[in-house]
């Protein structure tokens, strides 16, 4: 599988993504959304990491890592903004592999200390992949979101990587 930035030619796929019923179910977005909406949303943001899982030649998923650039005092925090799987390539690893890479680049490359998520608490299936990653429940927001004609509850998740130590070169 591999993992890319998204580009503008992907914006058909990220579309039949974002509409697909479990995304819908498990994100704030709205099952019908203007195409606009979309392209805006995979548009380069300052600070944002938009990226694909490639399977076969074809988008599976799509995710978003936040970071804060113009917050000094917020530069250790990021946040897992999105992971979604295009409803032909569930269940092939596609989110795991989103997340993975999302850890990576938080852990390795962008100095992260602090990668949170909202998840609803309904979805055990991402909260057990999450828990898998060392995040843990920080808590519960009480009616969140609006979900299928009732409120429901979000928890919150975190995973805090141990600040670096500097490295003895001889």
């Amino acid at each position: 599988m591999e993992i890319r930035s998204v580009r503008p030619d992907d914006l058909d796929a990220v579309i039949e993504i974002c509409q697909s019923d479990h995304v819908n179910r498990g994100t704030m977005r709205l099952p019908v959304e203007p195409r606009a909406w979309v392209e805006k949303r995979i548009k380069e943001v300052p600070g944002t990491y938009k990226m694909v899982a490639l399977r076969d030649g074809a988008v599976a998923g799509y995710g978003e890592l936040v970071t804060y650039p113009d917050f000094p005092r917020h530069w250790h925090v990021a946040e897992v903004e999105m992971i979604a799987t295009h409803p032909d390539h569930r269940g092939a690893g596609v989110g795991q592999e989103l997340l993975d890479r999302m850890i990576d680049m938080a852990d390795r490359w962008l100095q992260i200390r602090r990668l949170q998520l909202f998840v609803w608490t309904s979805n055990t299936s991402a909260i057990r992949l999450y828990e898998s990653r060392g995040f843990r429940i920080e808590g519960t927001m009480k009616d969140f979101v609006f979900l299928d004609g009732a409120y429901a509850d979000a928890h919150v998740m975190a995973r805090l990587r141990p600040a670096p130590s500097s490295q003895d070169e001889g």
